[in-house]
Parts: C-alpha cells; sequence; structure tokens
C-alpha cells in the first residue's frame, strides 16, 4: 500500500505541482531558513547534544548514513525530524518543551526518548511519511490522496514501532524512561503532554497519545519482568555457572542488548576461556574483571617447564580458548560501543586482549578506562602489566612496568601479586619472597587457585599448612531465612510448586536444545525470588532479614569471607551462599544449589 501512494505522489510530484517541497529533505533548507544552534548558544542546547551522543551509541544505525543532529532556532514547528540524509533536526522549541515543567533529570529523559525515536526512524528508513504528509500540507488539489493516506495505517505502525525502539535505546542509554510514563504536574503523561503542547495532528501516523503510553506501559512490564533472567544469568556467573547462565543472560539480551548483559556475556565467555587454559596460564598474572567468577577447576595439559614463559602473551591458544575469547571480545566491545562512558567493558575486555597475546589492544581499551576513572587501581595495574606485554627483542619494558607497581604503598592483593610476578622474572627474588610472604598472610582469603600459586612461592610456613583451609570461625546462625527451606533435592512436583508458591508471579523459561527448563519464581513487591530448573531449586535470593553490616555476615561464615568486586558493589561469598554489598551495606543475599 505504502508503495502504491508513493507511485501516486510521484505522478504528482513530476507535473510540479509542489516543485520547492523536496528542498525540505536537504539539512541546508533548515539551517538557512532558521540558522543552526550550537552548544555554546544555550546550556539547554548542550545538554541536548550530549544526550544525543549517549543515545547514538546505543541505537541501531545505517552504516551509509551516521546520524548527526542539528539543533535550530527561528520560528518553526519541526519538532522533532529525521532526514533521509542522515540528520536529526531538533528546534530550540522541542528542547525547551523537554524542559518545561520538568527538573534535569526528567529533561534528559525526555530528550532521550525524542531523540530514540527519531534515530529508530533513521536506522529503519522511516522517513518517507514525512515527504508524504509535507507534500499534502502544501498541495490543496491532493485531499482525496489525503483521506485515502488517513486509512493506511501502516505509517501508524512504524510510528508505534519508532517509539517502541526510541524507549528502549533511551533506557539501553542510562535514563530513566519510566519517568515518561508518570503523570507530571499537569496531571498527563509526557506523550499526551507533548501532544497538547506540539498540537499535532491525530492521524493514521500520529498515534493516540494514550495509545502511546499503553504500548510503552506493556514494554515496560515486559522488561520488569524479563529483567528476572538478567538478575538469574548474573548471579549464575558469580557462582561459576556459565553454562547455565548464558542462556538466562541471551534471554534478556533479545529484548534489552544493553552493556551490562553484554559485559556478563563477555565475562562468561572469558571465565570459559580461562577453565580451558591450563592452571597456570590462567593465573601467570591475577587478571581482574569486574566480575570475578573462576571457581571451577581449569582442565590440566602436560605440565610445562616453570621457566618456560616471561609473557602471558607467549602461552600457546588452542581452538577452544581462542574461540570463547574471540566471543568475549565481541561481546565487551559491543558494550563498550554502545555505552561510552561504561567502565566495566573497558577493564573487562583489556583482560580479554592481554590474554589473546594483544597488549597494544589492552593499552588501548585502558586509556579509555582511566579517562572515565583514572584513580581506579584495576585499571592502572592492568596498564602496568600491558606495558610490560608489549616489551620485544629491542624494548625492555620491564623496569617501567615494575616502577609503576611498586609506587603504591596501599597494594590490593591482586596488584601485590602482580608485582611479585613481575618481580620473579628477574633477579628481584628477595624482593619477590617479601611480597609472596605477605600474600600467604592472607592465604585464606584468596581464591583458591590463587591461593595454590602463592602457597608454592611463599617461604613462611609449609606448603600443605599454607593450604589447609583455616579453622571454623563464626558460628552464628544466619540472620535472615531463605524463602525455601533447603531440602536435599527434593523433586518439585506440580503440587508442591503450587503449595510453595501461591500467590507469587512465575515466569516460565524451556530452551529446548540445552534442556532447560522451569521457572522463576518472585514474590510480587520482589522481597525473595527462587530459580526452579528441571524441577529443582537451584537458586535463591532474599532482601530480607538482613542484617546492617559485612561484620554481622562475617559471623555467621565458619571461614574468612571471600570478596569479589563487582561494578558498583562487592559480593562476599562463604560455601553455598553470597551477600551483595552496596555502600557497604548487605542488600541481598542468595543461595546456590551444589
Amino acid at each position: 500500500m505504502a508503495r502504491l501512494i508513493l507511485i501516486l505522489l510521484t505522478g504528482l510530484l513530476a507535473t510540479g505541482t509542489a516543485a520547492a517541497v523536496p528542498t525540505e529533505d536537504s539539512i541546508d533548507f533548515y539551517v538557512e531558513s532558521y540558522g543552526a544552534l550550537t552548544p555554546e548558544d544555550d546550556p539547554r542546547i548542550a545538554i541536548a547534544y550530549r544526550v544525543f551522543e549517549r543515545v547514538r551509541a546505543a541505537a541501531d544505525q545505517s552504516r551509509h548514513r551516521p546520524p548527526r543532529l542539528v539543533v535550530i532556532g527561528g520560528d518553526t514547528n519541526a519538532w522533532a525530524i529525521a532526514l533521509p540524509s542522515g540528520h536529526i533536526v531538533l528546534s530550540r522549541k522541542a528542547v525547551a518543551l523537554c524542559f518545561k515543567q520538568a527538573d534535569e533529570n526528567l529533561a534528559r529523559t525526555r530528550l532521550a526518548f525524542v531523540l530514540g525515536h527519531e534515530l529508530a526512524h533513521l536506522a529503519h528508513d522511516d522517513y518517507w511519511h514525512e515527504e508524504v504528509e509535507r507534500f499534502l500540507a502544501a498541495s490543496p488539489d491532493t485531499q482525496r490522496i489525503a483521506h485515502f493516506l488517513d486509512q493506511n495505517f501502516e505509517v501508524r505502525e512504524k510510528e508505534l514501532a519508532a517509539d517502541d525502539k526510541g524507549y528502549i535505546y533511551a533506557a539501553m542509554a542510562g535514563y530513566p524512561v519510566h519517568l515518561l510514563l508518570e503523570r507530571n504536574d499537569t496531571k498527563t503523561d509526557f506523550f499526551t503532554f507533548w501532544m497538547q503542547q506540539t498540537q499535532a495532528r491525530i492521524s493514521a501516523s500520529h498515534p493516540f497519545p494514550e495509545d502511546r503510553a499503553a504500548l510503552l506501559r506493556e514494554r515496560l512490564r515486559m522488561l520488569q519482568e524479563k529483567v528476572a533472567f538478567f538478575d538469574m544469568g548474573a548471579r549464575l556467573v558469580h557462582f561459576g555457572r556459565c553454562s547455565d547462565a548464558i542462556y538466562f543472560l541471551r534471554e534478556f539480551q533479545q529484548v534489552f542488548p544493553g552493556p551490562a548483559v553484554l559485559n556478563d556475556l563477555g565475562v562468561c565467555a572469558l571465565q570459559q576461556a580461562r577453565q580451558a587454559m591450563p592452571p597456570r596460564q590462567a593465573h601467570f598474572y591475577w587478571l581482574p574483571f569486574l566480575l570475578d567468577l573462576d571457581t571451577r577447576m581449569p582442565r590440566t595439559r602436560a605440565a610445562l617447564p616453570e621457566d618456560e614463559y616471561r609473557f602471558l602473551k607467549h602461552f600457546p591458544l588452542n581452538g577452544t580458548v581462542t574461540g570463547y575469547l574471540r566471543d568475549a571480545a565481541d561481546y565487551l566491545e559491543r558494550a563498550a560501543e554502545s555505552a561510552p562512558d561504561y567502565l566495566p567493558a573497558r577493564i573487562n575486555l583489556a583482560t580479554v586482549q592481554l590474554y589473546l597475546g594483544r597488549p597494544h589492544q589492552a593499552r588501548a581499551a585502558l586509556a579509555e578506562a582511566l579517562k572515565l576513572a583514572p584513580d581506579d587501581w584495576q585499571a592502572q595495574m592492568l596498564d602496568a602489566l600491558a606495558l610490560y606485554e608489549q616489551s620485544d627483542a629491542d624494548i625492555d619494558l620491564w623496569p617501567a612496568a615494575v616502577k609503576r607497581l611498586e609506587t603504591r604503598t596501599d597494594m590490593p592483593p591482586a596488584w601485590r601479586y602482580n608485582l611479585a610476578r613481575l618481580l620473579d622474572m628477574r633477579p628481584r627474588n628477595s624482593d619477590a619472597d617479601q611480597h609472596w610472604n605477605q600474600l600467604a598472610a592472607l592465604a585464606p582469603r584468596l581464591p583458591r587457585l590463587i591461593r595454590e600459586q602463592v602457597c608454592r612461592r611463599q617461604r613462611v610456613q609449609p606448603q600443605p599448612q599454607c593450604l589447609t583451609p583455616p579453622s571454623a570461625g563464626g558460628t552464628a546462625p544466619l540472620p535472615w531465612s531463605w524463602p525455601v527451606p533447603q531440602s536435599g533435592g527434593t523433586l518439585v512436583t506440580p503440587s508442591l510448586r503450587a503449595r510453595l508458591f501461591a500467590g507469587w508471579e512465575s515466569i516460565p523459561f524451556d530452551w529446548f536444545r540445552a534442556k532447560l527448563y522451569g521457572f522463576i519464581h518472585r514474590v510480587p513487591h520482589h522481597t525473595a525470588e527462587v530459580m526452579e530448573m528441571d524441577q529443582y531449586l537451584q537458586l535463591q535470593v532474599t532482601r530480607t532479614g538482613l542484617p546492617s553490616s559485612e561484620q554481622a555476615v562475617a559471623r555467621a561464615c565458619p571461614q574468612p569471607l571471600r570478596r569479589r568486586r563487582i561494578f558498583q558493589g562487592t559480593v562476599v561469598t562463604c560455601g553455598n551462599w553470597a551477600v551483595l554489598l552496596r555502600d557497604g551495606r548487605p542488600r541481598e543475599a542468595w543461595w546456590i544449589s551444589r
């Protein structure tokens, strides 16, 4: 139908009915008619350009027409228009409207949605109807075609689809899009508010604001349901269950391919690569990533002489390891590209590049990370290791890398481990021993495979004693209760499921090829969650009854808690349970079946 309309209109255009209209497809028309505004002209215009850059990074894009924003002034009702050239024209009036009766957070979110909507049109070449409507407005002899066009709901569907994509793009860029659906001081949601202010014509190509809001409320509801898959996947990654976690993460990726899920998929692929390496290769350095999940024994091969390798880049990579590492790099590069201010993907990508023997690419990722967080110790440490790995026959960068690492006085364990590693490369054994011995005092708190490396090199206690798990520590009972008492592998029958989870929300999943099926059960206010897989309880989460401090958590663990840094928080682990800390306070407790 759209093609028929275009054929009809093309015939009319050929007769010269509206010869001047095509100039409106050109950005030059708007700049010459209304003038272009720069970020220096108005702080709000500057904000609009910054919002555009964030949303553009998250959005789908045509390779042939990179999106560009032009804000125009003058007295025009061209609120927001996507042009075939790849330009998005945004008027000063539209920017002002986004700030009207709104704080800066809401204004930025409005701008993100409006720009995301137009970016969606560009990505899918949905701008022909703008040409049609301008032609009809300027052509009084085409009223019958106008009436015919109003009966065509194809364009309206494209507008709603652009709403949906724009909403997702804005959310992926980190804006609180739920604010668009809330009623503000005007007692209307953003769509009604926008329609009232712009006086847009309601037609087949301009849906009713109620329809637009209803669509996005349904989208928000669906995302809130699907986020359960992301949450469960991330917890499985923490416990080292990547073979299961990837299905949960990919399920969420289908509806929300944001940087966080790409980052976690990259971490999963990196974990799988590490597990396929010999232990000495996997732990040649203590390489951090913001979701450290190395809890399984790597597959081993024939032992190699200890002195054979002086660089991580010299280790051979088999096809399995290379495949996992390339998958990890792909996920993490996409995560970094989709969010210019996202730190975890850049740190994790540097780790992957070091394993791949690409120190120059690692340092490029770290340069971006250090721009975002100059004081991040993990980025600084990785940059020193990548500097050393750049050494070759003509350039010895070992002294410079060691000097960087030795300048820090308060060394985290991973930092000290890597410094000791480098000191072992040269006749500095006494200096290295000092660091290995200090690490030995922390042995109970180190990851098991790192602990094995430390205990082999330290000189303060017999190796078996260093490796022996510490005696019982805390003996206090857990301060919280699990949603479902552990039942020793009880089969969850339909009748038991109905009894255990009466009144809960149950989200099913079934990945046929992987033979994984089950439910994510959540209480209505999400204070507790249980993941059931293959009719057995696999993972539980509670957010109630938690103590107020990490010390209280430690008293319930018979061994020292193992700490892991994650993005914007910490996870402490004891056996088969863990606690998520935000700002030093327990927020969630997790239990996993072993």
